[in-house]
């Protein structure tokens, strides 16, 4: 008779072992981008700013070697815009974040209103969770304008770190429910 659990080799382990060392990996360095939210908010400010002035001098070229096809000035006027921006923001990352912080509060503010008073109003199927989301924004936002300037400092780099941190618990949950199908189908193969 064959052993039902045949197929808990190491090649069967393969599939799902790899993404979840992967996930372990990432939670760590979400809490180490956690723990050193500035120095996170300073890496991924200077890495956005690069990213755009890229983008910005690939516009660029792409505007001058098709010029001819038609509209190459706004290509030409919108590549210089995003690779002078994204100097501006690499060269003065403080500014930079300051930027993107005023921007995150005016998300807050405006999502969060939008979904309680939509919720209110609608009074949908499970409204409640958008008025706690909608009012939960709201005071986030509140909470980041008392603390600005010094806000800016660590809000991105929390968010960052945040977002790892999901991301690796993510992986993780779906390389377990991989494991779990691996072996629900050794047992049935066997």
């Amino acid at each position: 008779m064959a052993e039902p659990f045949a197929e808990r080799s190491p090649r069967s382990s393969a599939y799902w072992g790899g993404p979840f060392v992967l996930g372990l990996l990432m939670i760590a360095i979400g809490v180490l981008a956690l723990s050193a939210a500035v120095w996170t908010s300073l890496a991924s400010i200077l890495y956005l700013g690069i990213l755009i002035a890229f983008s910005g001098l690939v516009q660029i070229g792409h505007a001058l070697r098709y010029r001819k096809a038609g509209a190459a000035t706004g290509t030409l006027l919108g590549g210089i815009l995003s690779a002078v921006i994204g100097v501006l923001i690499a060269a003065r990352p403080a500014a930079g974040l300051a930027a993107v912080t005023l921007l995150l509060i005016g998300y807050f503010f405006v999502s969060g209103l939008f979904r309680t008073i939509t919720s209110l109003l609608d009074r949908y199927p499970s409204w409640t969770w958008d008025l706690a989301y909608g009012l939960s924004a709201i005071v986030l936002g509140v909470v980041l304008v008392a603390n600005w300037p010094a806000s800016a400092l660590w809000l991105v780099g929390t968010l960052v770190g945040l977002e790892i941190i999901f991301r690796g618990a993510a992986l993780m949950a779906g390389s377990l429910a991989l494991r779990r199908v691996v072996h629900h189908e050794g047992r049935v193969t066997a």
